[in-house]
């Protein structure tokens, strides 16, 4: 499949709660490169190629910052986890999801909005295993997914996140999302964490 496949097949679908596709020039890990200036826009999806790489990016739907943004050497790659990422949303934005399931739940729980709810799990519905076991724990109370496993990344679960330091359940799941995408940063940011510092950005990202 190329972009212009990818495209046709996002003009078919229902897409009121996706996000909304733009053409862009470029992309950064904060912000996208648009009529010539970087900026912030709210819930959009682009892919491109800057020329070396071909990438796919992805805004949040409540300040609109990048949180997803991958490279990829070949345009069929790109193209590939753009569909696998888009179709994820799509399945989740139908009828009584799991999706929509926790959304209630981290309105509910953690007094959230409704955006910022749904941003933080638009982001954890990209790693299977952590958005699984986040939903089991919203179901059940406990720290492991149905067939009593743990998610680990970097060493770590949710549970020792929690436990060891004192980080939310949610704080705990968004956190496996942030070792999964930037584990040197989340790893410095926990050693500070452990020490009691404060302004940890990474962290603090995570969590708010």
């Amino acid at each position: 499949m190329v972009k212009a496949e990818l495209l046709k097949w996002y003009a078919s679908i229902e897409t009121d709660k996706m996000p909304r596709y733009i053409e862009i020039s470029d992309a950064n890990e904060s912000q996208i490169f648009l009529n010539g200036c970087w900026q912030n826009v709210i819930y959009v999806w682009s892919i491109l190629f800057d020329g070396k790489n071909w990438k796919y990016v992805e805004t949040d739907s409540d300040r609109g910052y990048v949180f997803d943004l991958k490279s990829f050497c070949s345009e069929n790659e790109a193209v590939e986890y753009a569909k696998d990422v888009l179709n994820k949303k799509l399945l989740a934005s139908k009828g009584n999801s799991r999706f929509e399931m926790l959304q209630r739940y981290i309105q509910q729980k953690y007094g959230y909005s409704d955006k910022r709810a749904s941003s933080m799990l638009n982001q954890m519905i990209l790693y299977d295993d952590i958005f699984e076991e986040f939903f089991n724990y919203a179901r059940v109370g406990k720290f492991c997914k149905k067939d009593k496993t743990q998610t680990q990344v970097c060493g770590y679960t949710a549970e020792t996140l929690h436990c060891d330091y004192n980080l939310s359940p949610l704080g705990a799941y968004n956190y496996l999302v942030y070792l999964k995408e930037d584990p040197n940063n989340a790893l410095t940011d926990l050693k500070e964490l452990l020490k009691g510092g404060s302004g940890v950005s990474g962290a603090a990202l995570k969590q708010s």
